[in-house]
């Protein structure tokens, strides 16, 4: 079994990358002048000298991995700041740098989407996030406030089209959009627009036989 780095260089995990320098130098010191001795004092120090130095590259990987993770968060929360502004072509920009895509990578991309409109475009990005993260509540949630969105929106449309359906079957509407529908002809039916012409002849007829003339002869 591989020995913890840390506790071959005297130290506990949460060192810092100076305390970890420190040690190796240390101890690499103290080995380095053993490994000269004749027989066993000597060859056991060459030893320990193979394991500091490879305990010493150990330990500086797992620190640059934690620096890795670090940057990690707080370039999300730079992203999700210029979101709240508006300002989502930096938001991309800034997201598209970021490694490893996991599910708050894809949660952000979902909402990027979702301030651009591109709602079915977010929730595909929430059904990827919920793939990589399924217990994740704040991913679970957003992603229920979208379907149940889409769902009322697609519901509304169906209804406003079916309704815009039946109006035409009677002759009075034409555009549908949205569960809103726009009548035709300002809102008549062909009958109505045939009343209408018809009483304004009768009206003008009648102006023109206070005037001594007759529009309509036969009234």
């Amino acid at each position: 079994m591989q020995k913890d780095p840390y506790l071959i260089l005297g130290l506990k995990d949460d060192a810092t990358q100076q305390q970890v320098e420190d040690a190796y130098r240390a101890l690499r010191k103290e080995y380095e002048e053993k490994c000269f001795a004749e027989g066993e004092e000597g060859a056991r120090a060459a030893r320990k000298l193979t394991e500091l130095d490879q305990a010493y590259n150990d330990c500086l990987e797992d620190l640059q991995d934690r620096v890795k993770i670090s940057d990690f968060g707080n370039v999300l929360k730079h992203v999700e700041a210029l979101i709240k502004e508006g300002k989502l072509d930096d938001a991309q920009d800034a997201l598209d740098k970021v490694e490893p895509r996991d599910g708050e990578w894809h949660y952000m991309q979902a909402q990027i989407y979702y301030r651009r409109n591109w709602h079915t475009e977010s929730k595909n990005q929430l059904e990827i996030a919920l793939a990589l993260e399924p217990n994740n509540e704040k991913f679970q949630r957003t992603y229920k406030r979208i379907v149940d969105m889409l769902s009322g929106a697609n519901s509304g449309a169906a209804q406003g089209g079916a309704a815009g359906q039946q109006q035409q079957a009677r002759g009075g509407y034409a555009d549908t959009r949205g569960g809103y529908t726009r009548p035709a002809n300002g809102g008549s039916s062909s009958l109505d627009a045939c009343c209408n012409t018809c009483s304004t002849l009768i009206c003008c007829d009648c102006c023109c036989e206070c005037m001594g003339g007759d529009l309509i002869p036969c009234c």
